[in-house]
């Protein structure tokens, strides 16, 4: 029961850890899209 409870925590670790390095890595849709021929 110890290694599944242990894969259960390190599997929340991971995701946050992995969250919040796509939350710093993307960007806001009125950057990634801005040209002169899109208006949002």
């Amino acid at each position: 029961m110890r290694p599944f409870m242990l894969a259960c925590v390190a599997a929340i670790i991971m995701a946050g850890v992995g969250a919040a390095a796509l939350s710093q890595v993307q960007e806001p849709v009125s950057e990634a899209f801005a040209t002169t021929a899109v208006r949002l």
